[in-house]
C-alpha cells in the first residue's frame, strides 16, 4: 500500500526468516567481541604467486575461509555449540560464509573446509555464491556450519561486528585491507597492508580467554599463510 509519507512493501518469506533469526540471536545469545589487526603482505604475495602458478583466481576471501577452517581445527574448543544440557563439539569444520542475494544475506557452507585444498575451497565458494545470487542453492547447502565468515572488505568497510548465526558460537567479520605506516626501527616508517577482523563469540562457549586463542591462531595463519595448509 502507498501512503502519503511511505510505501508498504510486504516482507518476503526469506526476510521474515532472517529477521526472526537475527532477533533470536541478539536476544538469546550473549554476544562478546574481540578485534585483531593482521598484516596482509605475506598473504597478498602468496596469493599472487598462487594465481600465477596455477592460473587460478583465488580471492582474499578464499584465503580467509581456509584460514578460519585451519583456526577452528587448531582451537577445537571453539568449534562447539551451546545446548541446555551439554556443549556439543563438532567433529568436522564446515565454514559458512555470508553471500548477498536479491532477497537478503544467505550463508552457504563449505563442508570439511579444513580438509579441502585452497583451490577446492575457492571453487566451492565461488560456485555457491554464484548460485546463491541466482536463488539456485539447495536448502542443505546453506544449512548448518560450525562457524561463519562475513567479509565486507570489498566494500571498503574498515571494521564491523557481525551477528552470530545460531547455533554457531563464532563469526569472523573481516574488513578491508589498507596501507598503514609502521616504525622501521631507524627513525623512519615503512608501509604495510593490514586488515581488521572482529570476532563475535557466544560467551557461554567461547569465553574471552578462548576467543584470544582463536584471534591469535587466525592472525598467525593470515600472516604466515603456510600455517593454514598444515
Amino acid at each position: 500500500r502507498t501512503h502519503r509519507t511511505h510505501e508498504d512493501v510486504p516482507a518476503s518469506q526469506m526476510r521474515k526468516i532472517i529477521a526472526k533469526r537475527l532477533l533470536e540471536s541478539k536476544v538469546g545469545l550473549p554476544h562478546a567481541y574481540m578485534c585483531v589487526e593482521v598484516e596482509m603482505d605475506a598473504l597478498m604475495a602468496t596469493r599472487k604467486v598462487f594465481n600465477e602458478t596455477f592460473g587460478a583466481k583465488v580471492s582474499v576471501n578464499d584465503f580467509v575461509i581456509k584460514a578460519v577452517a585451519s583456526t577452528m581445527r587448531a582451537v577445537p574448543e571453539a568449534n562447539a555449540f551451546w545446548t541446555e544440557d551439554a556443549i556439543k563439539f563438532n567433529k568436522t569444520v564446515d565454514v559458512a560464509f555470508a553471500a548477498a542475494t536479491p532477497g537478503g544475506l544467505i550463508t552457504p557452507v563449505v563442508r570439511d573446509a579444513a580438509d579441502k585444498s585452497l583451490l577446492e575451497v575457492s571453487a566451492a565458494a565461488k560456485d555457491m555464491a554464484k548460485r546463491a545470487r541466482e536463488n539456485k542453492l539447495m536448502p542443505e547447502e546453506f544449512a548448518g556450519g560450525c562457524c561463519s565468515v562475513s567479509n565486507l572488505g570489498m566494500f571498503d568497510i574498515s571494521q564491523f561486528v557481525a551477528v552470530l548465526n545460531p547455533p554457531q558460537s563464532t563469526i569472523f567479520a573481516v574488513g578491508s585491507t589498507v596501507a598503514k605506516a609502521f616504525p622501521d626501527g631507524k627513525g623512519g616508517a615503512v608501509a604495510k597492508h593490514v586488515m581488521r577482523m572482529t570476532l563475535s563469540h557466544d560467551a557461554r562457549v567461547v569465553d574471552d580467554a578462548l576467543a584470544e586463542h582463536v584471534c591469535a591462531a587466525f592472525k598467525e595463519r593470515i600472516e604466515t599463510p603456510a600455517m593454514m595448509f598444515q
